[in-house]
């Protein structure tokens, strides 16, 4: 298809933004691989690539007025699927409890079943303050929990203390974001089913 000025028109999802959501799936199975291996310090530098990627697409987003509905919907799958990551290697190398990931994947299992059940896909919400200060908590506590098992930061004991204050936080607060998120689902659900009048 071809714009008013006859040069083809760049697809939707032919975006920036979405090449780099790419790069952070792939992204999230080395960050893994590297941690289990016992390669914590490659693992910090591929999170930080996480981080990094997950700015820069939004940033570029927004900047360069590349939005579209594809990047729309991959970016919060891109967050859950790196939280859950993150958490899930952080407990396989005995740094977190099980409980942590476990009330992660409850809370987001409950949200994708609400969501195909009400709309049968994404109900296009937008991100609360709770999730936004739950995201930071957790994308900053558990980089440095990761850090703190380094051989520069293990005699470091309050670095460890400070990483599970913000984990804990941050726990909380996603349960507390999935709370709101599943409350707006509802109310989303009952205005579409008011008839216009």
């Amino acid at each position: 298809m071809a714009d008013i000025s006859g040069r083809r028109a760049r697809p939707d999802w032919q975006t920036w933004p979405n090449l780099l959501t790419l790069v952070r799936f792939v992204l999230i199975p080395v960050y893994v691989g590297l941690v289990v291996a016992g390669h914590p310090g490659w693992g910090l530098v591929s999170l930080v690539g996480l981080g990094v990627t997950d700015w820069a697409d939004g940033f570029i987003a927004r900047r360069f007025h590349q939005e579209s509905a594809l990047g729309k919907a991959l970016d919060p799958v891109a967050d859950r699927l790196s939280i859950v990551a993150i958490v899930l290697s952080l407990v396989l190398v005995g740094l977190l409890p099980w409980v942590v990931v476990a009330v992660v994947v409850v809370v987001d299992l409950v949200l994708v079943a609400m969501s195909s059940a009400l709309f049968r896909g994404s109900p296009d919400l937008d991100v609360t303050w709770t999730g936004k200060i739950r995201s930071a908590l957790l994308f900053v506590g558990l980089p440095v929990l990761l850090f703190s098992s380094t051989s520069v930061a293990e005699h470091l004991t309050w670095v460890r203390v400070v990483a599970l204050v913000c984990i804990v936080l941050g726990t909380v607060g996603h349960v507390l974001a999935g709370v709101q998120y599943a409350a707006a689902m509802v109310r989303k659900r009952r205005g579409d089913a008011v008839p216009a009048r």
